[in-house]
């Protein structure tokens, strides 16, 4: 009881800082805190470690160049503030994967939990510092020059930002010990990163379908390969 507590206590306050700070909406406190919880409940301090990784580092690369990318026209709306919608579109595989993890204490659940999240951080890696530094995105399926924050668009500082974001987040896992050996730290990263192509190449071959299910799928990818390759 006190552990749930103490999931609650701790999710409330960071969802309170992340909304005072400007991170996130009053929907994004919530839908941080509907994600949160059961985050905290199931993995402890660690799993709540990697999510504030991914909150954190996925706000301040959104800020970066702000000013830039909304003159651009591919700044995230609402001043950067991430609202409900993208915390449980981002979060819910991690959500799943730690529940099943509380059930069953299974350490492939716990890397697909670091490997979904690395996912997420990862596109938002890409998306932000590509649509910043990327001079010439290309579209993923033909390779031809599209305008910056064409959906299923690609760069190469994008692409380096993106395994970077995958690699610190399976680093930070494997120091927490949610991921048991470096080698397996080393294909959670790779499974991350391959989760950002996947969301790439729906979003080029299905501009219509939206943001969030490419999202969703892109951490699902993630998580599904660590699951297989375990």
């Amino acid at each position: 009881m006190a552990h749930v507590l103490a999931a609650f206590g701790v999710t409330a306050f960071f969802a309170a800082l992340a909304y005072a700070l400007g991170m996130v909406s009053r929907g994004g406190a919530l839908g941080g805190f509907v994600v949160g919880a059961p985050i905290y409940a199931s993995l402890g301090p660690r799993g709540f470690a990697v999510l504030a990784l991914f909150v954190v580092g996925g706000s301040l690369l959104t800020r970066l160049g702000y000013g830039r990318k909304r003159r651009a026209g591919t700044a995230e709306a609402g001043g950067g503030r991430r609202g409900a919608r993208n915390a449980l579109a981002n979060c819910a595989v991690a959500v799943a994967c730690a529940l099943l993890y509380a059930l069953t204490s299974s350490e492939a659940l716990a890397a697909a939990f670091v490997a979904s999240l690395g996912a997420a951080f990862a596109d938002t890696a890409e998306s932000e510092l590509g649509q910043l530094y990327g001079r010439t995105p290309r579209l993923i399926t033909t390779l031809g020059e599209v305008p910056p924050g064409t959906d299923g668009a690609v760069s190469l500082p994008g692409t380096l930002a993106g395994i970077a974001a995958a690699a610190l987040t399976a680093a930070l896992g494997f120091t927490l010990g949610l991921i048991d050996t470096p080698g397996f730290a080393l294909l959670v990263a790779l499974a991350a990163f391959l989760g950002t192509v996947a969301d790439s190449l729906v979003g080029a071959l299905a501009p219509r379908l939206g943001n969030e299910p490419t999202n969703v799928l892109c951490t699902l990818v993630a998580a599904v390969l660590v699951l297989a390759l375990a």
